[in-house]
């Protein structure tokens, strides 16, 4: 049998270890191989959570007291899961008295896998709607266009000036030649029109 690490985190305005930390002592984890994290939930950058993932190897557990002390979604929890899975670890939960390793552990983890699924779904079904609203209601998306009326007089009108150069006139306006050239044409096509 491999190692046992454990990993333990609190909310930045719940700062007790103490119940976990018990918890994770009593399941036969050394204090010494336990990673604190004092974050939210929602924060997605967790160097201790990263620095106890890249440490398993075959055979180890990691050992956590709950399952929402360790992911901030079904999603999230899928994907934890399976990397320790592929780095042949298990992942035990205190609270919910879940082990990867077993049968209940595994079907557990299927389960997990189909709430993530429809979780995904969901938002994926809920985006598209809310994008498709918004298009109708006149919302425009992406970028902003660079070349706007403003600056197509701008440029035209520089253009016309014999004095001002290409460069500078790119300079003052803040834009690259390419974006120069395509608002001259545009306003060239323009006047033409």
């Amino acid at each position: 049998m491999g190692r046992s690490y454990g990993y333990s985190r609190v909310s930045t305005s719940q700062g007790d270890w103490a119940i976990q930390m018990d918890a994770l002592a009593k399941a036969g984890v050394d204090d010494r191989d336990v990673y604190r994290e004092k974050a939210s939930g929602v924060k997605r950058d967790r160097a201790e959570l990263r620095r106890v993932l890249d440490l398993l190897r075959e055979g180890d557990r990691l050992v956590v007291y709950a399952l929402d002390r360790l992911a901030r979604s079904p999603l999230h929890l899928l994907q934890i899961v399976e990397e320790i899975e592929g780095k042949g670890a298990v992942l035990v939960s205190l609270r919910e008295g879940i082990d990867t390793g077993s049968t209940l552990g595994r079907f557990f983890v299927t389960i997990i896998g189909s709430v993530a699924a429809l979780e995904r779904d969901l938002i994926l079904s809920r985006t598209k709607a809310g994008a498709e609203l918004a298009r109708q209601r006149g919302v425009k998306f992406g970028r902003p266009a660079k070349i706007t009326p403003a600056l197509i007089r701008q440029v035209v009108l520089a253009h016309d000036d014999a004095d001002t150069t290409v460069p500078e006139t790119c300079r003052v306006l803040g834009i690259s030649r390419s974006s120069y050239y395509a608002a001259l044409r545009t306003g060239r096509r323009e006047i033409a029109a």
